[in-house]
């Protein structure tokens, strides 16, 4: 094959490398190296005589999108997989084989792979007496963030190869905090061996399990990697950095019987830490290669985000940069964009008027727009979503692993399950039934919704021995008053619904067979929320639900002597455990909206935008992360040794690396406009300041000092560089309050003609 023209020289020249060759491709995001790589891959699949035989591997689903479109000449393609499919599928097959020697209870039964949903709700039931004796009393967390915190401790220490009877000792040893946490960790390698012996008895198979199986027992057996190797000859690695260390070892395992190898190291990435990715792992690939290929120039920046990211990245521009054009400044001041506020909502009126202003008079494709905060909280996204509202511009919101209970589409179907089994003593409240209502029926508006409600479920003590549960009346018993408030058109909605209610009460059908059936039955009728098929929210959302309760019916199928029941599993959902995650929630965006998202997912993307918005810039998330006290992800790597300590001058060295690298990669992926959104005051009216603002403020500095030079200014009246340090580094001026440090980087960067 023929590549276009419009490659660049260095892309050309991968491309055209030998097809026997091992590559190591280096770069940050933006640099083309994906692009590349498809064009190496077309060429191989245009030379393969097996193309399947090609293996395209990356470290999430929503990474194998764009290598879909690579096909050759006769409409072959390669093999598209993410480690976990291999995991998954390679147990599957080869489980005859490995299931006895591995330990499981029933070798001759099929295996259970486990959603993180499922993992929950066995682990809830297992060590929920425990909570009871007092286990975890040292921790301030709600129950059901403490079972994803014990599975996340084994996923961690599977994904690092690490033993699981040694993870109390390597949290204790590291540990300088709360003496009292210290004991906890005795108690999170209890229950998490606790539920791996459940599992093993029943043939469940969670994340951890499945690593800890395909490592111990398929991974050292050449039966595996001799057929392995014959199924691919030629491997394409994307993104190895977001990857975790067992899927490296696999890789290098494989390495000597391919005939090709292409590995895509990206400089900027590590996001997916909180999985347990090592881009430390991921370097080993290079000694394997004999070709390195580095990509350095970025088709996504313009010259002055390029030039700030040099700057930001390296303390100033490298030694033999030409002098800095005061032009670049003017031209920095339409690209770098930074507003400060006193009020939180007067920051997010701001921010949604300056984005409608970008659709609306500048013709900017809603698409090519992100609204990106270092946390997602529902105050911030109702008033952001409410103010784009009026400003007539649609919005949708991306937050992974989101739990069904908090998600108003996912949450309505909930509703109705608990409406129709009353027996797993869970009745929903009536905001939730309203809600629901309001979902179902587009026409109801609020007040009507609470009317109709409010009259018509009335609580009726069950008979002796059975649950309390809603009578539901019909509109002709609702009072006059009401009545003549509800149009006619939805009081037969409301019939239509009310009825179904009635007819499917304790059915005994399967709940997510239920659910699918109420979306065709119901939802897909005239004035219905899903009759015209347009709100895709609504078609996920039945998805995510009968899929949740399909993979929980398999664990009830398999399971001895009743360990966990329907009733657990809507009990577990209420209390907002953590959902799986779903691969098409990425492609749910309508065409004609704005994403929101966290700002270290959209740094996972492949996705440049041509206007980034970064909200709430003084909020401490920026720096900080969310920390899991049990599940460090640096404790919990290869590369900790034992008897380190994670102390706070490790913790505050890792936060400035995370935040650094964020930056860097947001940078990366920006295309025309940074504009940046800060007030001195949070959502909840608390004073706020953000390791951010010190960042920005030391940038402008440095593109002001820059500008003076070239310029020939005396700078005998500029702030000196200690000065400027002393603003970003030093200890009294961090307890300085948040309207000094975010008026002191809109000072300095004013000085630069960086913001207005």
């Amino acid at each position: 094959m023929k590549p276009k023209l419009n490659l660049t020289e260095s892309q050309l020249a991968l491309v055209q490398l030998p097809l026997n060759s091992r590559i190591f491709l280096e770069g940050k995001a933006g640099t083309g190296k994906t692009t590349a790589a498809i064009f190496r891959l077309q060429r191989l699949l245009e030379n393969q005589r097996v193309p399947a035989r090609v293996l395209v591997l990356t470290p999430s689903r929503t990474n194998t999108v764009v290598y879909q479109g690579a096909v050759s000449s006769n409409g072959a393609r390669a093999t598209i997989s993410t480690f976990n499919s291999i995991v998954k599928r390679s147990i599957d097959l080869f489980w005859p084989l490995i299931a006895g020697k591995a330990g499981f209870g029933n070798p001759s039964a099929l295996p259970i792979f486990l959603t993180i949903e499922s993992s929950q709700i066995l682990m809830a039931r297992l060590i929920q007496k425990k909570i009871d004796e007092g286990y975890f009393s040292a921790l301030q967390l709600p129950t059901s963030r403490i079972y994803n915190q014990v599975l996340i401790a084994l996923h961690k220490s599977a994904s690092a190869s690490l033993p699981f009877d040694g993870y109390a000792q390597r949290m204790t040893q590291s540990w300088t905090g709360d003496s009292a946490i210290s004991h906890v960790f005795n108690h999170v390698q209890e229950c998490g061996i606790a539920f791996k012996e459940i599992c093993y008895a029943n043939n469940f198979l969670d994340y951890a399990i499945q690593l800890e199986v395909f490592q111990k027992y398929l991974l050292p057996s050449e039966l595996f990697t001799s057929w392995f190797k014959l199924q691919y000859d030629t491997l394409v690695y994307d993104n190895v950095e977001e990857d975790i260390p067992a899927a490296h070892d696999f890789a290098e395992r494989l390495l000597d019987g391919l005939q090709s190898a292409l590995f895509i190291f990206d400089h900027l990435g590590g996001f997916r830490n909180f999985m347990s990715s090592d881009p430390q792992s991921a370097v080993r690939f290079a000694s394997h290669c004999a070709e390195t290929i580095h990509f350095a120039q970025s088709f996504v920046n313009p010259p002055p985000i390029h030039a700030l990211s040099v700057i930001f990245d390296q303390g100033g521009l490298p030694p033999g940069t030409p002098p800095f054009d005061p032009m670049m400044v003017r031209e920095i001041q339409q690209t770098f964009v930074f507003q400060p506020f006193h009020q939180y909502p007067q920051m997010i009126k701001q921010a949604a008027h300056d984005v409608a202003e970008l659709i609306h008079r500048k013709n900017v494709d809603p698409k090519d727009i992100v609204i990106i905060a270092p946390l997602l909280s529902d105050v911030l996204y109702t008033s952001l979503e409410r103010e784009l509202r009026t400003q007539n511009v649609k919005c949708y919101i991306h937050r992974p692993s989101r739990a069904l209970i908090q998600e108003r589409e996912t949450r309505s179907f909930l509703t109705l399950i608990k409406l129709l089994h009353p027996e797993w003593e869970t009745l929903p409240k009536l905001m939730d039934v309203c809600d629901m209502l309001l979902m179902f029926i587009p026409d109801l508006d609020p007040i009507r919704a609470q009317l109709l409600v409010s009259r018509s479920f009335v609580m009726v003590s069950g008979e002796e021995g059975t649950q309390p549960k809603y009578n539901v009346l019909p509109a002709s018993k609702l009072p006059p008053s009401i009545r003549r408030r509800i149009p006619d058109s939805i009081k037969l909605r409301y019939e239509t619904l009310r009825d179904w209610l009635q007819r499917n009460q304790s059915c005994s059908e399967l709940p997510g067979e239920t659910i699918i059936r109420f979306f065709h039955e119901i939802l897909t009728q005239s004035g219905f929320s899903a009759m015209s098929g347009s709100d895709e929210k609504m078609n996920y959302a039945v998805l995510k639900v009968s899929e949740s309760m399909k993979k929980f019916n398999m664990v009830l199928n398999s399971q001895q002597a009743g360990i966990v029941s329907w009733k657990d599993y809507i009990a577990l959902v209420n209390e907002g455990m953590v959902a799986a995650y779903y691969f098409e929630e990425w492609f749910a965006q309508p065409d004609d909206a704005v994403l929101i998202t966290l700002s270290s997912t959209f740094a996972l993307t492949n996705r440049p935008v041509s206007h980034q918005i970064w909200l709430n810039a003084g909020s401490p998330r920026w720096w900080e992360r969310i920390y899991g006290q049990l599940t460090n992800d640096y404790v919990l790597s290869r590369d900790w040794k034992n008897g380190e300590k994670w102390d706070v001058e490790r913790l505050y060295k890792a936060n400035d690396e995370n935040m650094n690298r964020l930056i860097l990669a947001l940078f990366a992926r920006c295309r025309k406009q940074i504009r940046i959104y800060a007030s001195e005051l949070n959502e909840t009216g608390q004073d706020q300041k953000s390791k951010l603002l010190y960042a920005l403020s030391d940038l402008f500095w440095k593109v002001s000092r820059l500008k003076a030079q070239s310029s020939e200014v005396d700078l005998a009246d500029q702030p000196t560089h200690g000065q400027a340090a002393e603003v970003g580094q030093t200890a009294p001026e961090r307890d300085k309050p948040a309207s000094s440090v975010i008026s002191g980087a809109a000072e300095l960067a004013d000085n630069s003609g960086g913001v207005r």
